[in-house]
Formats: C-alpha cells, structure tokens, sequence
C-alpha cells in the first residue's frame, strides 16, 4: 500500500508560496539527478514535523512507484484499444460475410421460380455462410469481452485499496455457456435447413413431375391437393414449397435482414476509420491523469520543503 501523506497546517502552508512548475524536471520530480533523499532534505529536524520529515524520506521511493502505475495505467489502455480495433477489423469480415449470406439467401428465393436447382444450392450455401459468420461473431465477442475483463483486473490491482476500484464499463460479460449454447443453435439450425435443401434437391433430380407442380405452384400458385402434397412432403421447409406470394413475402424479412448487416458494417468502417478510444480505455485514461495531478501536487510540496531555512 502506497504511503499516506497527509496535508496538515505548519511548514506546509509556506511551502505553497514557495513552489515554481519551473522547478520540477519533466516527469513530475525535481531536479537535482538521482541523488538520495537525504542528500537533497537540506531542512533542520526542528523547523519540519514529524509528518513533514517522514514525507521527505519516503517522496522518492512513493513517486517512482507511482509513476511506475501511470505508465502501467496508460499500456492497458493503449492495449485495450489496440484489442478492439482487432475486433472491429474481425466484425467487419464477419459482417461482410453476412452480407453476402443475405444476398445469396435472396437471389435462391428470387430463383426458385426460374431454377430449382440453382435456387436451393444458393440458399443452402448461403445459410452455411450465414452460420459461418454468426458464430466466428460470438467467439470474437468473447474474446473481447475476456480480454477487457483481464485488462480490469490487472488496473484494479495497480490501484490502491483507499482509491475506488474501476467499474465495468463494457457492459455485461458474455457468458461462456451462453456462447456455447448460442453456437449450438446456430449450428443446429443451419444444419438443419441445408440438410432440407439438399434432400430437395436431390428429389428435383429423383422426382422431376414433383418439380415441375412446384415450379406450376410459385407462378400460378395453383395446383391440385395431391400434388400440394407431394411438394411439401418432398420440399417442405425450402422456396420450392411456396406459393408466389409466400416468395414474396418471405423475401421482405430477408431484404431487412440484408439491410441490417449493410448499416453494421457500414458502422463497422466508420468505427475503424475514426480510431475512437473505447470506454474502459477512457476511464483508464483518466484515472492515470488524476494521479498525474496528485504527483505533480506532491512534488510541489517536496520541493516546497526543502527551500525551508534551517
């Protein structure tokens, strides 16, 4: 624990009269070089108190170790923003990828129409993209939010007990087994909507007089109830399934979701492009320029002390 020096009455209101910034070095020290504390106390026992004498002895010592906090204060900020332009970087190809994902997933709908074949491979290598990016997403993510929450608990232990102890300032930490149950589902689902697809499209090739009522039932939206039956026991769950007007609207979430993805990556580059500090670096920032100010207080003290006559 850091010494405690305490600003009583006595010497130490002259010594406010007496201080200059000239007279500090750079670094918030006085000058002199490295010379030893009691080289440099020129001032008698009897004009300092106890308390004054004890806060000569022990400035050295106090202000290297508090500098040594500063500059450890400032390398975890450095490093923090260092971390999240990484991230942002990884989010903005995730991002790129979900764009393309939506896209793909859009043109197989517009497709199904046209190309049966054609329109379940893009949604299906679409969706595969789609979980690809999501869950490389959640994993960055973590590491992120892992990585901020070493870098607090590394400024916490550098910061004396009698100082308040920082506060996240980065939200709630994701928790490993909602990551893990988050890619699951992910997985899960994806897996299950390209495992549809290509059993249709296996049955497009098997089953050609299915297609064709599937190809009848998305432009004239008619068809009879056996063959309506047929098309959703071979091609339930995929574009091939619907009417005209179900491709429809089932293209409007997509068009939402695409432009989603293209608002974040746009966000994404401006973030990147404008290289902004994040908000635990902020804090770090400032709390290095609080004890910047303490030093540079006490030194004006130190040197205050010392011109006492004797």
């Amino acid at each position: 624990m850091s010494p405690v020096f305490p600003f009583g009455l006595g010497a130490y209101a002259v010594t406010n009269l007496l201080c200059s910034p000239e007279e500090s070095d750079k670094d918030g020290g006085p000058r002199g070089g490295d010379s030893t504390d009691e080289e440099e106390v020129e001032a008698e026992d009897d004009v300092l108190t106890d308390e004054e004498w004890r806060f000569l002895k022990q400035f050295h010592s106090w202000r290297k170790n508090e500098n040594k906090r500063i500059r450890t204060l400032y390398a975890i900020a450095d490093n923090i923003d260092k971390n999240d332009q990484k991230a942002t970087k990884a989010k903005m190809v995730t991002d790129s990828a979900s764009v393309i994902s939506e896209a793909m997933c859009l043109l197989g709908l517009a497709l199904a129409p046209v190309t049966a074949g054609g329109s379940l491979v893009l949604t299906a290598a679409g969706t595969g993209l789609g979980a690809a990016a999501g869950i490389t997403n959640i994993v960055t993510h973590v590491k992120e939010d892992s990585r901020n929450k070493s870098a607090l608990a590394q400024a916490n232990r550098i910061i004396p007990s009698h100082d308040q102890e920082l506060e996240e300032v980065t939200g709630k930490m994701t928790a490993y087994v909602t990551a893990a149950g988050e890619i699951a589902y992910k997985c899960g689902s994806a897996w299950e909507t390209i495992r549809k697809h290509i059993r249709a499209l296996q049955l497009t090739k098997t089953h050609p007089h299915v297609a064709s009522a599937a190809s009848k039932l998305m432009t004239t939206g008619r068809v009879s109830t056996r063959s309506s039956r047929q098309i959703q026991k071979a091609f339930g769950g995929t574009a091939l399934a619907l009417t005209k007007n179900a491709l429809m609207k089932n293209g409007l979430p997509a068009l939402f979701f695409l432009g989603q993805d293209i608002h974040a990556l746009w966000k994404d580059w401006e973030k990147l492009q404008a290289g902004e500090p994040t908000e635990l670096a902020k804090e770090l920032r400032w709390r290095a320029q609080k004890r910047e100010r303490v030093v540079s207080e006490r030194t004006c003290r130190y040197e205050g002390l010392k011109k006492l006559p004797g």
